[in-house]
Formats: structure tokens, sequence, C-alpha cells
């Protein structure tokens, strides 16, 4: 399979003590002169970015969960890291709703989570600043309620085919309190969010060429349909443009 020498990307995963608000870390660098075009599709994540050039941060800005693909712009010799966070993150480390920045951005002042005191040296010296800074806006154990464990750690821990009343049933929550919970902090559904890590977690097999069905789609024209709702592009085509356009499905991997 050919790569984008143009362009390098590496992660790391969260401390224990995290696992349950962090996916990971990634760093992505466009080496190239010129600026990079690529697309991101929803992947049910949401994430706080930092871009550096030259040593300095030029910009810093927090995602929504992604319900649409995004075209996005990497300027020339640009070093992005960021932060993928899981769906309960909102409540306990950012504290605040996301739903406001659902499928679109908010700009940030580098005095948020103190990003403006990092030392942009290695990224494993700025991912041990960014733990050290996440594990400190973490509320006590027993303030962490049980349900919203539950949660995080069955729809990031599940691989097969669940409907939401499922999800309630595995977990003891009712349907209906969990879709208030995620739309008060989300803006979105459960059904809608399952519906998203179900196309996400189909990139592992458009990624190696396989265009059939994985469980949970009727038939192969309902997942070519569920798949361009979600990244506007046939699985044909983001198995194509998977080392440019789509890097994302490049770099994805089982968690």
């Amino acid at each position: 399979m050919p790569t984008n020498t143009h362009h390098t990307y590496n992660e790391i995963y969260p401390s224990k003590e995290l696992d349950d608000f962090v996916s990971l870390y990634f760093e992505a660098c466009n080496l190239s002169d010129i600026p990079e075009k690529i697309t991101i599709c929803p992947d049910g994540y949401f994430k706080l970015i930092i871009q550096i050039l030259d040593g300095k941060i030029i910009s810093y800005f927090l995602t929504g969960l992604w319900i649409n693909e995004v075209e996005i712009v990497i300027p020339p010799k640009v070093t992005t890291y960021g932060i993928k966070f899981k769906i309960i993150a909102p409540e306990y480390i950012l504290k605040r709703e996301i739903k406001s920045v659902l499928n679109s951005v908010e700009q940030l002042n580098s005095s948020y989570f103190g990003i403006k005191d990092l030392k942009l040296t290695s990224f494993n010296d700025i991912v041990t600043q960014l733990e050290k800074i996440l594990y400190e806006k973490l509320p006590s154990k027993n303030q962490i309620l049980g349900n919203r464990l539950r949660l995080s750690q069955f729809l990031y821990g599940n691989y097969e085919d669940i409907q939401a009343n499922e999800v309630a049933r595995q977990i003891y929550w009712s349907h209906r309190q969990i879709n208030r919970y995620l739309n008060k902090y989300t803006g979105i559904t459960l059904k809608k969010y399952l519906n998203i890590q179900k196309c996400y977690r189909s990139y592992l097999h458009i990624r190696e060429g396989e265009f059939f069905p994985e469980k949970g789609f009727f038939d192969q024209a309902h997942f070519i349909r569920e798949v361009k709702k979600h990244t506007g592009h046939t699985p044909k085509i983001l198995f194509q443009k998977q080392n440019d356009q789509f890097i994302q499905l490049r770099n994805i991997k089982k968690l």
C-alpha cells in the first residue's frame, strides 16, 4: 500500500487513570511546502487541537462530535497535536457541554487548560504534560457516577453491532436517561452515536478493500448508503484516496 511521504502521524495511548475519558493523543505533521487538504470523517470522538509552526502555537481549538465529513487544510510545515476525548469527558474533564460545537469548532484562548505554558519539545514530553493537566482536572473517584463509567467502557469496548436498547440493558441505565445525558453534553442521541461508531469501525474493512457489509447493515446497498451519509463518499472512493485525502482511514486502529 502506498504511503504519503509528505505526512507523518503518531499516537500515544493514555494512562490507565484517564482511559475512560481519553482515547489517545496524536501528532500529525505536514512536512511539505504546500497546504495539505484532507477530509475528516465522523469517528465518535471530540478533540482538543493544537497547531504549531516554528515552535509557536498558531491555532488552538475544540471540536465537537462530527456527524458529517469536514474538509480541512493543514498549512505547510505545521505540526498538529490533538487529544481524542471519549463521550463522558465533557462532564468530567472539560466540565462543559460540547453540543454547541456539534460538527464545528470553537477557537480557544491559549490560557485554557494552561496550553500557553506547554514546553513544545517532543511528542512524548507534550503528552506527559497533557496527562498531568487532565489528571488534575478529574474529580475524585467517588464523584464519578458508575453509569457514566459503564457507558464509556461499554461503547468503546464493544465491537459487535448493538441496538440502543441493548446498551441500556447492559449498563443498567435507561435508554431515555442516556439520550438525555448525551443530548445535554454532545447534542446527539445514543442511536445516532451508535451509527457513527458502526460506520467508523467499518473503515477498518474499507481500508483493506473490503466493500461488503459487516454486521449491522441490511445489505451492501445499505452499507454504501450509511457510509456515504457520514463521509460524503462511497467505500470505494474512501479506499482509493486513503493515502492522501482520507489519511484518517490509514491510521485507524481497533482499540
